[in-house]
Protein backbone atom coordinates (compact mmCIF):
# COMPACT_ATOMS: atom_id res chain seq x y z
CA UNK A 1 0.00 0.00 0.00
CA UNK A 2 1.16 3.66 -0.61
CA UNK A 3 1.51 5.87 2.05
CA UNK A 4 1.05 9.75 1.27
CA UNK A 5 2.63 12.28 3.48
CA UNK A 6 0.61 15.81 4.08
CA UNK A 7 -2.72 17.05 5.04
CA UNK A 8 -6.14 16.21 3.70
CA UNK A 9 -8.19 18.97 2.50
CA UNK A 10 -10.34 19.08 5.68
CA UNK A 11 -7.17 19.51 7.76
CA UNK A 12 -6.03 22.51 5.95
CA UNK A 13 -9.55 24.04 5.66
CA UNK A 14 -10.22 23.77 9.86
CA UNK A 15 -6.81 24.96 10.25
CA UNK A 16 -7.98 28.15 7.97
CA UNK A 17 -10.71 28.71 9.89
CA UNK A 18 -8.62 28.43 13.33
CA UNK A 19 -6.48 31.08 11.69
CA UNK A 20 -9.20 33.40 10.89
CA UNK A 21 -10.68 33.14 14.00
CA UNK A 22 -7.74 34.26 15.86
CA UNK A 23 -7.12 36.56 13.71
CA UNK A 24 -10.53 38.03 14.48
CA UNK A 25 -10.18 38.38 18.41
CA UNK A 26 -6.92 39.78 17.65
CA UNK A 27 -8.26 42.47 15.76
CA UNK A 28 -11.25 43.01 18.21
CA UNK A 29 -8.49 43.24 21.17
CA UNK A 30 -6.39 46.10 19.18
CA UNK A 31 -9.88 48.10 18.23
CA UNK A 32 -10.53 47.73 22.06
CA UNK A 33 -7.63 49.32 23.17
CA UNK A 34 -7.46 52.03 20.86
CA UNK A 35 -10.66 53.29 21.70
CA UNK A 36 -9.69 53.18 25.22
CA UNK A 37 -6.34 54.51 24.35
CA UNK A 38 -8.48 57.57 22.95
CA UNK A 39 -10.61 57.83 26.38
CA UNK A 40 -7.45 57.80 28.32
CA UNK A 41 -5.95 61.11 25.65
CA UNK A 42 -9.24 62.84 25.73
CA UNK A 43 -9.83 62.62 30.06
CA UNK A 44 -6.07 63.93 29.92
CA UNK A 45 -6.85 67.04 28.02
CA UNK A 46 -9.79 67.48 29.84
CA UNK A 47 -8.12 67.98 32.89
CA UNK A 48 -4.93 69.62 31.41
CA UNK A 49 -7.55 72.20 30.03
CA UNK A 50 -9.39 73.08 33.39
CA UNK A 51 -5.86 73.02 35.26
CA UNK A 52 -4.84 75.83 32.52
CA UNK A 53 -7.96 77.54 32.61
CA UNK A 54 -7.53 77.77 36.63
CA UNK A 55 -3.59 78.59 36.10
CA UNK A 56 -4.20 81.31 33.67
CA UNK A 57 -6.83 82.74 35.98
CA UNK A 58 -4.16 83.10 38.45
CA UNK A 59 -1.94 84.80 36.48
CA UNK A 60 -4.44 87.46 35.37
CA UNK A 61 -4.69 86.13 31.82
CA UNK A 62 -7.35 84.57 30.38
CA UNK A 63 -7.72 81.06 27.85
CA UNK A 64 -10.57 80.27 25.70
CA UNK A 65 -8.92 77.31 24.53
CA UNK A 66 -6.72 74.87 24.35
CA UNK A 67 -5.02 72.77 21.49
CA UNK A 68 -4.16 68.53 23.31
CA UNK A 69 -3.85 65.42 21.75
CA UNK A 70 -5.36 66.74 18.20
CA UNK A 71 -8.31 67.94 19.99
CA UNK A 72 -9.60 71.59 21.04
CA UNK A 73 -10.50 72.29 24.07
CA UNK A 74 -12.86 74.28 24.86
CA UNK A 75 -12.57 76.26 28.45
CA UNK A 76 -14.78 78.89 30.77
CA UNK A 77 -14.00 80.09 33.74
CA UNK A 78 -16.89 81.27 36.30
CA UNK A 79 -15.81 83.13 39.21
CA UNK A 80 -13.60 85.91 40.32
CA UNK A 81 -10.04 86.04 38.87
CA UNK A 82 -8.83 89.15 40.47
CA UNK A 83 -11.13 89.71 43.95
CA UNK A 84 -10.78 92.52 45.99
CA UNK A 85 -7.53 93.26 47.85
CA UNK A 86 -7.21 91.12 50.83
CA UNK A 87 -10.22 88.22 49.93
CA UNK A 88 -10.58 84.79 48.07
CA UNK A 89 -12.55 84.03 45.38
CA UNK A 90 -14.13 80.54 44.00
CA UNK A 91 -13.05 79.72 40.28
CA UNK A 92 -14.19 76.94 38.37
CA UNK A 93 -12.51 76.26 35.11
CA UNK A 94 -14.64 73.55 33.14
CA UNK A 95 -12.98 72.06 29.93
CA UNK A 96 -15.16 70.46 27.30
CA UNK A 97 -14.44 68.59 24.81
CA UNK A 98 -16.42 65.74 21.83
CA UNK A 99 -19.25 66.19 24.35
CA UNK A 100 -17.45 65.08 27.49
CA UNK A 101 -16.93 67.80 30.32
CA UNK A 102 -14.58 68.19 33.19
CA UNK A 103 -14.56 70.59 36.23
CA UNK A 104 -11.76 71.87 38.52
CA UNK A 105 -12.36 74.36 41.26
CA UNK A 106 -10.19 76.38 42.86
CA UNK A 107 -9.37 79.33 45.40
CA UNK A 108 -7.83 82.63 43.73
CA UNK A 109 -6.89 85.18 46.87
CA UNK A 110 -5.46 88.65 46.37
CA UNK A 111 -3.12 89.33 49.57
CA UNK A 112 -2.26 92.74 48.14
Amino acid sequence: MLKVKGFTLIEALIAILITAILAVIIAGLLTSFAFKTSDRVILSCLVEGASSGISACKGGNSINSINCGGYIVRIEINGNCNPAPGTCSNVTATANVKGLSFSLTDTVCNFD
